[in-house]
């Protein structure tokens, strides 16, 4: 298993570089889920849904004392490097290697070892993404390829589905989704203090997971909502006019390069 030392001085256990780093940067500089008065106290009961290497379980491990988390991850080789991420944490942790949904099943998940933090169940629309990165060629593929300027125009369709393939090159593997409303149920959960959900185009069945009675027990939520697949153009409405009708206050992420490429912060409070 590989190891490498974060810009904060801390060693992880990681699967690529890049999805390590950028994950970094996401949860312990930017802090994008613990915005909006999204807050960790002590005592807190966490679910972390969509877990990738551990990362943010890790960091909220040092916001706040006694604190109970509870992981899910459904790829085997990503848990098992969450695992070795979260064994020594401050803090009473459950790792699921599972992924969460409408119903329990079985169900194919696209595992991609070159940007491990985009695994997933529903893989993105690839004409859509592609005309988002043409779109946006300068503030996303120069960010990570600066030399990408140098492509002239004529070839940078060709160029970007280059390392499309490249960072999207998956192995396929079974995985177990079970809804969010049995895991509640089976650890006697009466409050659920912050729901954290990346999980990667499947966050509407995530919260389809939830039956109408655990609704109550949740107060909040931090999640990232993608609407770069087919069908998913309103997701982010449908969602949060969904948590609306629950009572909860809706506040959403600034813009920023994530959400010109379709990918958006959503935070709601009961």
């Amino acid at each position: 298993m590989k190891q490498l030392t974060l810009p904060n001085g801390e060693s992880i256990y990681y699967i690529d570089r890049m999805t390590a780093l950028y994950v970094f940067q996401e949860i312990f500089v930017d802090n994008i889920y613990l915005q909006n008065n999204i807050e960790i106290k002590d005592n807190n009961t966490i679910f972390d849904v969509g877990a990738n290497i551990g990362l943010f379980s890790r960091f909220i491990s040092q916001k706040a004392s006694n604190l109970r988390i509870l992981t899910f991850e459904p790829i085997p080789e990503i848990f098992n490097v969450l695992e070795a991420n979260l064994k020594n944490i401050d803090a009473s942790i459950k790792n699921y290697n599972i992924g969460l949904g409408e119903k329990e099943e079985i169900i194919e998940f696209f595992y991609y070892p070159n940007v491990s933090a985009d695994s997933a169940a529903i893989p993105f629309e690839w004409n859509k993404k592609i005309e988002q990165y043409l779109e946006n060629y300068e503030d996303v593929i120069c960010k990570d390829y600066p030399a990408a300027r140098n492509v002239p125009e004529s070839s940078r369709k060709e160029f970007v589905e280059k390392i499309l393939k490249y960072l999207y090159k998956s192995k396929k593997i079974n995985g177990v989704i079970r809804p969010l409303s049995d895991i509640i149920k089976e650890n006697n959960i009466n409050t659920i203090n912050l729901l954290k959900i990346d999980a990667e185009n499947y966050e509407r069945q995530v919260l389809e997971g939830i039956n109408n009675k655990d609704w109550d027990k949740i107060q909040q939520i931090s999640m990232e909502v993608h609407e770069h697949i087919k069908g998913g153009e309103n997701l982010l409405k449908e969602i949060s006019d969904s948590l609306k009708e629950r009572g909860f206050e809706i506040g959403i992420g600034k813009e920023s390069r994530e959400t010109i490429m379709g990918v958006y912060m959503l935070y709601a409070k009961n």
